[in-house]
């Protein structure tokens, strides 16, 4: 809260961010419900679903262009007015008859202004990397996480609720993401002189080419220890943890004791106390867990995760299945920052747009894996099963993240601030 009251340039950047977050939370949702109104609606929800996975496989590929790319403050600008322009064709767009090439022009605008999204992202990790002490990275980044979780948390209840208000106006939801983006820009260009002077130099020489930059960024962190350990272990805890939603709802669907009143309330109760665990991982930085290195804090994930598992197939409650959901979520608050933290310090500002990328690939390509294995053992089995499994696999992780915490410095406690001038 300190470095967002204080400095103007990390202030502006995150309040674009979040004037962007706003449009895009409440259109995520409307889209969905304007899917589900198609002719073909099955198919148009799962497309709709799928879509938004395409900007992250792309993120390795947009990453890369930001760093490549001079001016960044220039193009941070022009990429919100180009969403927004995105944003004003689809609100004339949507009043035409549906139909099913309409249905996927309307979902390949998503996907391109998310993939703009994408690169107007890392082209200001350099910036906050200059613009933050290294000693308040964590902070500032744990508190750019808790407002983002907090505005995707209720503008996603809003939208919900202002479509049915609007009688379906799904124009009007698209003039108002136009409106957000228009915002974003205006609140950068409001302050670009103090972006601009964050930006880092222009480097002299001819520009490498984008496989040669993917390819210089994928030696750097095979050479960096404690980096390549950290992605491949996150991709590991990201299999088991993007499979924990899915596989409450199947339980539920099989037990349905385990019901608070009906299953949508149950779902309802689960998703709010899981945002809500996420808002206070991040919003409380200093909680005395920030003492704790990467690894111990993820093999602490991997607990909450055993716990969460017996809570369904021991404990078989769903109050303890409530606790250790916000547990989990919670310290899964506090991982993400920490990992953007460390990344600006290790990170040559030069690369961290597509390193940034490969974290966000890696966590991708553990996601259908982990959903694959646990909802098919809870489908040709039973989610009991599926839980005992998870449960092992977590424990065995817990254990070896607890030795790699002995075998491995954690550059959070033994870098300096020389990282906040790292060219």
């Amino acid at each position: 809260m300190h470095e967002y009251l204080t400095n103007r340039g990390y202030r502006a950047i995150l309040n674009a961010s979040l004037l962007s977050g706003i449009g895009d939370s409440i259109y995520n949702i409307v889209f969905i419900i304007y899917a589900a109104t198609m002719p073909f609606k099955s198919l148009a929800v799962t497309l709709a679903a799928m879509a938004t996975s395409v900007p992250t496989m792309l993120s390795l590929l947009t990453g890369s262009l930001a760093d490549r790319t001079h001016a960044k403050t220039r193009h941070m600008v022009a990429t919100r007015l180009g969403q927004m322009l995105l944003f004003l064709s689809l609100a004339v767009m949507i009043l035409l008859p549906a139909s099913f090439p309409l249905f996927l022009s309307l979902l390949l605008i998503n996907i391109v202004s998310d993939s703009l999204g994408q690169y107007g992202n890392g082209l200001t990790l350099p910036l906050l990397h200059r613009l933050i002490p290294a000693k308040e990275l964590n902070t500032a980044l744990s508190f750019q996480s808790a407002t983002s979780s907090t505005v995707q948390l209720v503008f996603q209840g809003l939208g919900a609720s202002l479509i049915v208000l609007l009688n379906h106006n799904y124009a009007l939801f698209g003039l108002l993401n136009a409106l957000t983006f228009l915002l974003a820009a205006v609140t950068l260009v409001f302050r670009k002189k103090q972006l601009k002077q964050a930006e880092p130099p222009v480097t002299t020489g001819k520009s490498q080419p984008v496989i040669g930059n993917i390819r210089a960024v994928l030696k750097f962190l095979a050479g960096n220890q404690f980096l390549f350990a950290v992605i491949l272990f996150a991709m590991l805890v990201n299999t088991l943890g993007s499979s924990v939603d899915g596989l409450m709802n199947i339980t539920l669907v099989q037990e349905p004791d385990l019901w608070l009143r009906d299953f949508g309330t149950t779902v309802a109760i689960i998703n709010v106390v899981f945002s809500v665990g996420l808002i206070f991982g991040a919003l409380f930085a200093k909680d005395g867990l920030q003492r704790l290195s990467t690894f111990k804090l993820l093999s602490l994930l991997m607990a909450a995760i055993v716990g969460l598992s017996s809570s369904f197939f021991l404990l078989h409650s769903i109050v303890a299945a409530l606790g250790f959901s916000f547990v989990t979520a919670y310290l899964m608050g506090k991982i993400n920052p920490r990992l953007a933290t460390v990344m600006m310090r290790q990170v040559p500002e030069q690369q961290m747009g597509t390193t940034a990328g490969v974290v966000n690939l890696a966590a991708l390509i553990g996601m259908p894996v982990g959903q694959v294995i646990f909802f098919t053992i809870a489908n040709l089995a039973s989610a009991h099963v599926s839980w005992i499994v998870m449960a092992g696999l977590a424990t065995g992780l817990f254990l070896v993240l607890i030795w790699m915490s002995t075998k491995i410095l954690d550059p959070v406690f033994t870098d300096s601030d020389q990282y906040s001038q790292k060219a």
